[in-house]
């Protein structure tokens, strides 16, 4: 916290810091003058001529246009900027920032990143081979891998309940993982991952359809038409000549536009809604084969006070349906205190107990020993600490019993006997007031996080908006974080800190052509990298979310609203969300011209943005981390196979998680989307960025990580509506683009046109939003109530909080 507050501080006092006199401000400032974020706010500033002979002041007229008048203190400020560095009045501050415009060196920059992106691919493609090979076990399901014998390494005395465990070494080869790839169907994308897991993939296959229809049809229109457009320009490099570019065109290559524009909506809302439509029935077949209890289980919140315990909560819903065997079980939430800690030591000594024995059996299982004293230690701390569980434990149980309020929470969890029971009473109003008893579906038995279930509802409500806020305090902070950050990490900058570097650059000037954008696009990356985990903690610790995959689920929100945001429109946020909000809601057309002055003459830089992000789904497929965990437990922690197996599962759920991973598939398609009709050329390499994602998603999903906790799919619905969002982006684009480059700057005609096909996007979301998905229809649901006798038979776990469960106590 100390290191957060002190972040906060230093970002508070840079503004300050640019006005001051002192020198050792001045330098700070030129770290600042090299910041890739400033980029559209410096070409905004020029445009209006914010920013002129440096000899004369700015002189900030009355206006009550608040954007306007930040607008010009900002432009003060970058004077200031310019004067404490001495710059020369007629060099542009968007010479060394990150976010470039194009440019004739584009196309150096372009064969620069493509071979540090083949590079990439081929380093660590050779590595994962390698490492797969030589340590499968990291990179294989537990359950797809066998034990081997007891006896086989010379246990010696060791029982078979305390001998190390060892994997038997699995048969792969170098390449084998390519054909299971290639072979892997949905069912079995489902039966391994679920329908979450299979969503992840099937959105990507998604966006891989929609461009495979668009990207045909744009590249054998438009790319000629460019070309025709500009081929005798001699200002424009072999990129920039296929490119829309910023001159005016002829009214015909505007109309063709318009036309191209209504058909990449009209093929996209088509191609989803057909998807929807498979999606919707993938949902209905999971709805039926949800397991008891979670199929016949329903969440309550806002139980009245005189209903919350166990016997009250279920004598209630028994006489609701007046039926005495009806309901099966009703569990109230418990706050249990200090019995999750104390539970989580208990479970650390037995493993200590377990440790002690081996080493105790391997020596030869002798009395007197240091070995025998050390297990007698343990042995006893766990008893110790047993006796502590199980009187916590029944504290907890008689206080429940009682309905204590200091224990029973407003939450609990009703068991039905059917199925179609718990449909029923999800759907009902159980008083006059309508907040009580809300009813809704239960996350998975393994999934719910208890400690958020236990907070009154109006705290979790509290908990809720302090989440938003500090997101969006994220949000707001992000601009002035990456101007720190990004000036430490432009090419100029990594040569001042290396003069050998400098040196050996001077003597090979084509270097910096190629490594000066390259080092943007990595420094962009970089910093994003520790974005997941920033949003993932404030979700976990500030927002109330119930389960660890709603959790994935507002990490796909919001990491997929900030990788839109933040990387794909940075140049039209130069002044920060809140200042272009406040600016778009006073004049709404300036939305127009924010996205059209600045994103098509920034294509290029997206070309090498994604061009670098090939290796990102490699760097996964690695694990490193798990990598790195597994080894460790083995070789310092003396922990067996499977014991460093379990530890060193999952994966990071903030970076690798499906949420995580949906937004970063989110981004790459509105990149695409964004510039597939000013610089069709994008198409080549989001085709490839899928193919190589794909590949790696599919193994590392179905045959590498563990199984998580389902939604049935709820990520796929959320990740349809974002796609929408970014589809809107891109007719908000075209049309502005198309006003900006017509003769005389007109709206009527090829932008109205455009803008127009915001109806065939309508009519797709219409058709998208009438599938129901959400529950089975009730005929169904009596269908599969009739049939529930063999799902009974085989519960997947049960809704009771791990401390409380008294199996704990059984020693091992």
């Amino acid at each position: 916290m100390p290191c957060i507050i002190h972040c906060f501080a230093v970002l508070a006092f840079l503004p300050f810091c640019f006005s001051r006199d002192d020198q050792s401000c001045h330098a700070d400032v030129k770290a600042v003058r090299a910041a890739p974020s400033l980029l559209a706010v410096s070409q905004h500033l020029q445009r209006k001529g914010a920013v002129g002979n440096q000899s004369k002041e700015i002189a900030v007229a009355p206006n009550d246009d608040l954007a306007q008048t930040l607008e010009d203190a900002l432009s003060w400020e970058i004077k200031q900027i310019e004067k404490s560095m001495g710059e020369k009045g007629d060099e542009k501050p968007s010479k060394v920032m990150g976010v470039a415009l194009n440019g004739k060196d584009d196309l150096r920059m372009l064969r620069g990143a493509v071979i540090i992106g083949f590079a990439g691919v081929a380093l660590l493609f050779t590595v994962f081979c390698l490492m797969r090979k030589f340590a499968p076990w990291v990179y294989l399901r537990e359950e797809d891998m066998e034990l081997e014998p007891l006896g086989e390494r010379g246990e010696g005395n060791a029982s078979p309940a305390t001998a190390p465990r060892f994997f038997a070494n699995p048969r792969v080869t170098l390449l084998d993982w390519t054909q299971k790839v290639r072979q892997t169907s949905p069912e079995d994308e489902i039966c391994a991952a679920g329908l979450d897991g299979w969503a992840f993939l099937e959105f990507r296959r998604l966006i891989w359809r929609i461009f495979s229809v668009i990207g045909a049809m744009l590249a054998v229109v438009l790319l000629p038409m460019h070309y025709e457009a500009h081929k005798d320009s001699e200002m424009l490099d072999i990129l920039s000549i296929f490119d829309i570019g910023r001159d005016p065109l002829p009214d015909w290559m505007l109309w063709v536009h318009a036309v191209m524009v209504w058909f990449v909506v009209g093929a996209s809302s088509w191609t989803i809604a057909l998807a929807q439509e498979h999606f919707t029935e993938r949902r209905y077949q999971w709805l039926k084969e949800i397991p008891f209890p979670r199929a016949n289980t329903v969440l309550v919140r806002n139980i009245p006070a005189m209903y919350r315990s166990d016997a009250a909560l279920l004598q209630y819903f028994t006489n609701v349906f007046n039926d005495k065997d009806a309901v099966e079980r009703a569990y109230v939430v418990r706050r249990t205190g200090q019995l999750p800690r104390q539970v989580k030591n208990l479970k650390a000594a037995k493993l200590e107990v377990l440790h002690a024995k081996q080493h105790w059996e391997e020596a030869g299982s002798e009395r007197e020993t240091p070995e025998w004293f050390y297990l007698q230690r343990y042995e006893q701390r766990v008893k110790t600490i047993t006796k502590e569980v199980a009187d916590a434990q029944g504290r907890l149980k008689d206080a429940a019993a009682r309905g204590d309020p200091l224990v029973c929470t407003s939450t609990g969890f009703v068991t039905f006997n059917t199925e179609l029971t718990a449909r029923l009473a999800s759907r009902e109003q159980y008083t006059r007031d309508v907040t009580d008893f809300q009813i809704s579906m239960p996350p998975d038995p393994e999934d719910v996080i208890y400690d958020n279930l236990a907070d009154q509802e109006i705290n979790s409500t509290g908990w809720n908006w302090a989440g938003v806020a500090a997101i969006w305090g994220v949000f707001t902070i992000w601009i002035p974080f990456v101007v720190l950050i990004s000036s430490w990490t432009t090419f100029g900058a990594v040569q001042e800190m290396l003069p050998s570097l400098k040196e050996f650059v001077q003597h090979h000037p084509w270097l910096d052509k190629i490594l000066t954008g390259v080092f943007a696009t990595i420094a962009l990356k970089v910093v994003l990298a520790f974005l997941p985990t920033a949003l993932y903690l404030i979700i976990r610790n500030l927002m109330s979310v119930k389960s660890s995959s709603e959790a994935q689920i507002l990490m796909q929100r919001w990491y997929g609203l900030f990788l839109v945001m933040f990387v794909l429109l940075v140049t039209s946020l130069s002044r920060g969300v809140t200042l272009t909000l406040v600016s778009i809601a006073q004049k709404p057309g300036r939305i127009f011209s924010l996205l059209a002055d600045f994103l098509p003459s920034a294509s290029h830089f997206y070309f090498n943005y994604m061009i670098l992000g090939w290796t990102v789904p490699l760097l996964e497929l690695a694990r490193n981390a798990n990598f790195a965990k597994f080894h460790a437990f083995r070789w310092f922690f003396s922990m067996s196979m499977q014991e460093a197996k379990e530890y060193s599962e999952p994966e990071d759920p903030a970076s690798y998680g499906v949420g995580a991973r949906m937004a970063y598939s989110l981004l790459t398609a509105a990149i695409t989307f964004t510039f597939c009709s000013c610089s069709p050329l994008i198409f080549i390499f989001a085709f490839i960025t899928l193919a190589l994602s794909q590949a790696t998603y599919t193994y590392l999903v179905v045959y590498a990580e563990k199984k998580k906790p389902d939604t049935g799919g709820l990520l796929w619905v959320h990740g349809i509506n974002q796609l929408f969002m970014v589809i809107t982006i891109y007719i908000l684009l075209m049309t502005g683009v198309l006003q900006m480059l017509s003769q005389n700057r007109r709206w009527l005609g090829p932008p109205l046109v455009a803008l127009a096909s915001v109806v065939a996007l309508y009519a797709g979301k219409v058709r998208v939003d009438s599938l129901a998905f959400e529950v089975l229809p009730l005929e169904e649901v009596v269908r599969t109530s009739r049939q529930s006798g063999e799902k009974a038979k085989h519960p997947h776990g049960r809704y009771l909080q791990p401390e409380c469960d008294p199996d704990l106590l059984a020693l091992s």
